[in-house]
């Protein structure tokens, strides 16, 4: 503010600049306390979400020990997919389902559980166990090409021996068996996690033909 002379033009100067400014200044000073008021209002707002999806999980795996038809459980696993489609807790529900529709042999449904928590589900990580779930159902199937596919896309490099074994079992499956020892010995050499360590050295074992022992032998 420029200058003046006495306090009394100070104070009209004043004046003048609030009425040309005022309604401007009072709208910056709202808008910042309803984006703040808004920001803690929408953060609490999520928070109570997240425990009520929480809540719904406890339930729905409650249901799971407790239920002996399963249809208790399978109408809470569809409600939290409605209603809290996109958290963690709905994508571990749907692995559940899939999990209890395997163990009723009903595959179809099986399948469908885990193509939802793949499409829908919340968190890189869910998601690639979901695909690795789906693989080897595939592949129990005899739907070897999807199951390969699926295993494409199982970019999380915590899983890449486990993704090599699931894909070594496919390609020994549909009568590849020399691309099921490349695959073993890709998921051996990794370094990465495996279901088994000592199972994966006997799929190995299984598949190395008595020529290419005795070959290594010669050499040593």
């Amino acid at each position: 503010m420029a200058e003046y002379e006495t306090e009394e033009q100070q104070v009209e100067a004043l004046k003048r600049w609030w009425a040309d400014n005022g309604r401007a200044v009072m709208f910056g000073i709202g808008l910042g306390l309803v984006l703040i008021f808004g920001w803690r209002a929408w953060q609490g707002h999520q928070a109570s979400v997240a425990q009520e999806a929480s809540t719904a999980y406890t339930s729905v795996m409650a249901s799971l020990e407790n239920d002996d038809n399963g249809e208790e459980f399978l109408s809470q696993v569809s409600n939290i997919k409605e209603e809290h489609g996109g958290s963690s807790y709905a994508a571990m529900a749907s692995l559940a389902e899939a999990r209890y529709h395997v163990e009723q042999n009903n595959l179809e449904s099986a399948e469908e559980s885990l193509r939802w928590t793949v499409d829908q589900g919340a968190f890189k990580e869910i998601k690639a166990i979901a695909r690795l779930r789906l693989a080897r159902l595939l592949n129990a199937q005899g739907k070897h090409e999807e199951a390969l596919d699926v295993l494409d896309n199982v970019n999380s490099q915590a899983y890449a021996g486990l993704v090599d074994e699931i894909r070594g079992d496919v390609h020994l499956d549909s009568g590849d068996a020399a691309e099921a020892l490349a695959a073993y010995r890709r998921a051996k050499e990794s370094g990465a996690s495996t279901v088994s360590p000592e199972a994966l050295q006997m799929k190995l074992d299984d598949l190395v033909t008595p020529e290419s022992i005795t070959g290594s032998d010669e050499q040593s």
